[in-house]
């Protein structure tokens, strides 16, 4: 950019290249080198009367300097700091209000151009800041002052080209490398004495030393231009002795011997020569010819892939044929073989008579309340599990997928066997041999996806197993070692669609048992005043909630009368499992009834109806089950969707807010988009979905399921109404509940008490249930705000708790209002200080860049970490999983940089 022209500006300063350091940058080019590219972003999105802030830098190579221009002036410019009074206060208004509008430009973007705004405005300091003409501008951005050469800021910018200056260059000739990133040439002002901070590091090359400099430039005045040349010494290298290699061990060997008998002859060697320790192969083994007579039947010890450990020999074991008629008299008479054969033909014929007689009663004597027994199957590990089918290749007809709404594919494969699994700390677990297809056009045909898939992959090793018309969604299985190479190139090889294309991830409950007893069972209804709200209503049979989760213990007391429409979304059955008791839990929580209150145990709508959909595929829950369990609920008429099933992202909780925002603000959008199609399609029904948080103590807006406007996020909380030490927290968490020892219903007709926000959801799905009691046609948003407006304050960063009672009058006087933002209360400081330090994230009071409003949206601005950049834009071929561990890397080596600027790792 030498000698470069600005049209319309002049020259206000410059600064040296040496002064300064920690220039921010595009790839290894500093900003001041890539003016053109940041001009072009703020020409772009900031408005006009903005645009001049940025000075253009203008480097000068010859003389080692950014020269600095601005807008030609009528009023000569003068730096802020040096301003009276009355006019630093006018160009500091002017000053504030040009920095506000950057910062709300650069929250709105993203990706590079994120990077190149966050890093130019990274350091702005008065002392650099030109006032004049009613504008302020900026130089020396993009960089910071060298502390280490204690120049004072007002001799950094030069505003006279008067100074004499001469060029250091430092040659390191052809045995060593310079380390410094200004390469070999500085310049410094007449008469400067070079210091050690001037002389960049060598590198000597192997079989050489570095010396010193020739002339010896440190302490030397400078009075003209000079070159310093590097001096080398060959190192001392010891003579290379080379390994003496092992002398390997004589192998030893053993004969294998074949023995045919008398009632056999052999085919191919007798007697074979093998290695010990290696195995017999097919070619080593003879073949046999059994005499007249005679079958042969195999050897003593098979050995076929035997492991040769000695001297061994095979005998060959041979069978007598007999007639048929002698076989079958010795069948019917050897050892009262057919005393026990007519017993067990006749318990044969009672059993084939009894299963007749009672198969038209198969599911009434196995059916209770509605939901029946799953059929078991016992693995090949023995392990006794539920039979929920295997996924098979779904065959297309004329074209066309099947006439189902939806088939959802099973955990095992079509042999049994797990698929596998890619598990990665941080991430939700994915089928790594499987890819799920999502139409981003509502309106395109999903059975014409299906069809130009097949035509693209024929083979039989690519099918599909899985789809839901609503959702506009195909699950394909593909071989695991193509996976990546076909999320590459399919929408290339399927042309005629849009579609995005990601994992088949594997989610998880979000509860568990408490750890501890229940101190006080029953204390969350007490505390979102339950029973104030059953003195206004205690719900309507005609409002369902659907609790989409792993099964129900339908035989348990709570449920008597409520169950309508349980569904398997497997078997597309009525058969459900018990699970892990964690849906019988949730269920309890929402609609169980109250004859169990003063045990601690009652649901929160008990009037209302249950409608269990399990989704869990014996403790694993795959995307696209879940997402067909939520779709079941709303074309089956759920009023409420409790769904406390969501992915882990465990860990994560170790990187700081700035990063955990990006992660929430950069990955995972297509899953977003394919839930907020879920969560749309529910409220146009009048369907209104609640999630879990989650139990990571990360951002709830990490989860891409929370992230949807037309849906509510719950968080959970202790008696004493802190954060719970495992909840999700800040944005897009809409409402709190109690979910820490929380009392209810268990397999098999029990009672626990269990954590998460698990239990939670279903406490804040019970009281809209009572909310659509009274009207019907409640929308998500209006219960939303009339949740966020009649709950109580908290502690922590999370938003109010549920209050029934108050929310049930809210909605008989019809108030559904939009609710201002309240000022989040901090933890107690008795608190903090009983932990020792190792306090949950949500204890933490939100910073000014981070205030959760009643609608769960954060107004969030993107700082970077000191020292670097968050952003990490997502490449062609990346998935999101891999932008967050390149993430976490950046993150640990930010910290390891840190680290060595501690005087203790200084040497």
């Amino acid at each position: 950019m030498d000698n470069h022209t600005f049209i319309g500006k002049r020259k206000v300063g410059s600064t040296e290249i040496c002064d300064f350091t920690d220039y921010q940058g595009i790839g290894r080019d500093p900003l001041y080198k890539r003016y053109e590219s940041v001009y072009s972003i703020v020409k772009k999105y900031i408005n006009p009367r903005y645009a001049h802030f940025l000075a253009a830098p203008d480097y000068s190579a010859n003389d080692d300097a950014v020269n600095w221009y601005i807008d030609e002036w009528d009023e000569t410019p003068e730096i802020l700091n040096n301003l009276q009074a009355e006019r630093q206060s006018k160009y500091q208004r002017i000053k504030d209000e040009t920095i506000s509008h950057y910062r709300e430009i650069i929250n709105n973007l993203s990706g590079e151009e994120l990077q190149v705004m966050a890093c130019a405005l990274r350091y702005i300091d008065d002392d650099f800041i030109f006032c004049c003409d009613d504008k302020v501008y900026v130089v020396a951005w993009g960089m910071t002052p060298d502390t280490r050469k204690h120049i004072s800021k007002g001799e950094l910018v030069h505003e006279s080209p008067s100074v004499t200056k001469y060029k250091l260059t430092f040659d390191e000739g052809e045995y060593g490398t310079l380390s410094s990133k200004l390469g070999g040439h500085i310049s410094l002002p007449e008469n400067t004495e070079i210091s050690s901070n001037d002389i960049p590091d060598i590198s000597p090359s192997d079989g050489y030393k570095f010396i010193g400099w020739e002339p010896n430039p440190l302490g030397m005045k400078v009075i003209s231009d000079i070159t310093f040349v590097a001096r080398y010494a060959q190192a001392d290298i010891p003579p290379v002795v080379p390994p003496v290699p092992p002398t390997p061990p004589k192998p030893r060997n053993a004969t294998c011997r074949f023995n045919a008998g008398e009632t056999g002859t052999l085919i191919g060697n007798p007697e074979i020569t093998k290695t010990i320790g290696s195995r017999l192969l097919t070619s080593d083994i003879p073949n046999v010819i059994p005499n007249k007579g005679f079958t042969f039947k195999g050897w003593d010890s098979n050995p076929l892939d035997s492991l040769v450990k000695g001297n061994t020999t095979f005998n060959a074991v041979y069978e007598k044929n007999l007639p048929w008629y002698k076989k079958l008299w010795l069948w019917l008479t050897g050892n009262g073989c057919l005393k026990w054969l007519l017993w067990a033909l006749l318990a044969l014929l009672l059993l084939l008579l009894f299963s007749w007689l009672f198969k038209g009663c198969h599911s009434c004597s196995r059916s209770v309340n509605g939901v029946d027994e799953p059929d078991k199957i016992v693995t090949a590990a023995g392990d006794t599990i539920d039979d929920n089918g295997v996924a098979k290749p779904i065959s297309l007809h004329d074209g066309k997928l099947p006439d189902d709404a939806s088939v959802v594919a099973p955990i095992r494969d079509e042999n049994g066997q797990i698929p596998p699994i890619e598990r990665e700390p941080g991430v939700p677990p994915v089928i790594a041999n499987r890819l799920f297809l999502f139409l981003e056009d509502e309106n395109d045909n999903v059975d014409a996806l299906a069809a130009d898939f097949k035509k693209a992959y024929p083979g039989d090793q690519y099918s599909i197993i899985g789809f839901d018309r609503d959702v506009k969604s195909l699950l394909i299985q593909i071989p695991e070692n193509e996976r990546d190479e076909i999320r590459r190139t399919i929408n290339s090889k399927i042309p005629n669609h849009k579609f995005i294309v990601f994992d088949e991830e594997i989610y998880e409950l979000n509860g568990h048992l408490s750890t501890t007893s229940a101190s006080s069972p029953g204390w969350h209804l007490n505390a979102v005043k339950a029973q104030d709200g059953w003195k206004i209503s205690k719900g309507n049979p005609s409002v369902t909630v659907a609790v989409v989760d792993d099964g129900i213990d339908a035989s348990h007391p709570m449920f008597k009368g409520r169950i309508v429409n349980a569904y398997n979304v497997y078997t597309q059955s009525n058969a459900l499992s018990k699970g892990a008791g964690h849906g019988t839990h949730t269920a309890g929580l929402a609609v169980g009834s109250l004859d169990y209150q003063n045990q601690g145990a009652a649901g929160i709508a008990p009037d209302c109806k249950l409608m269990p959909v399990q989704v869990i595929d014996n403790n694993m829950c795959p995307l696209s089950a879940l997402v067909s369990g939520v779709m079941y609920s709303v074309h089956k008429g759920a009023d409420v969707v409790n769904i406390s099933i969501g992915p882990s992202f465990q860990g994560l909780n170790q990187l700081p807010i700035e990063l955990q925002n990006q992660i929430a603000q950069t990955q995972f959008k297509n899953v977003e988009k394919l839930w907020n199609r879920v969560c749309k399609i529910a409220a146009n029904k009048n369907t209104i979905l609640v999630f879990a948080a989650g139990n990571d103590d990360i951002l709830s807006s990490i989860p891409p399921e929370n992230r949807s406007a037309v849906a509510i996020t719950v968080g959970a909380v202790d008696q004493k109404l802190y954060p719970t030490d495992f909840t999700n927290y800040g944005p897009c968490t809409d409402i709190s509940a109690p979910g820490k020892e929380i009392y209810s219903s268990f397999p098999i007709q029990d009672f626990r008490s269990c954590d998460g926000t698990s239990m939670a959801a279903p406490i804040v799905s019970g009281a809209v249930a009572l909310m659509k009691s009274l009207k019907k046609d409640l929308t998500v948003e209006q219960a939303r705000n009339v949740l966020y407006k009649t709950g109580c304050d908290v502690y922590g960063n999370m938003p109010p708790m549920v209050q029934v009672n108050l929310a049930l009058e809210a909605v008989k006087r019809g108030d559904f209002s939009t609710p201002s933002a309240r000022e989040m209360r901090p933890v107690p400081d008795a608190a903090v200080d009983a932990t020792n330090g190792d306090t949950p994230s949500s204890w933490s009071e939100p910073t000014k860049e981070m205030i959760v409003g009643d609608s769960g949206e954060s107004n969030v601005i993107v700082n970077p970490i000191p020292g670097g950049n968050t952003t990490v834009p997502v490449s062609e071929n990346e998935s999101d999983y891999d932008a967050i561990r390149r993430l976490i890397a950046i993150y640990k080596q930010k910290i390891t940089e840190l680290e060595g600027q501690l005087p203790e790792n200084k040497r």
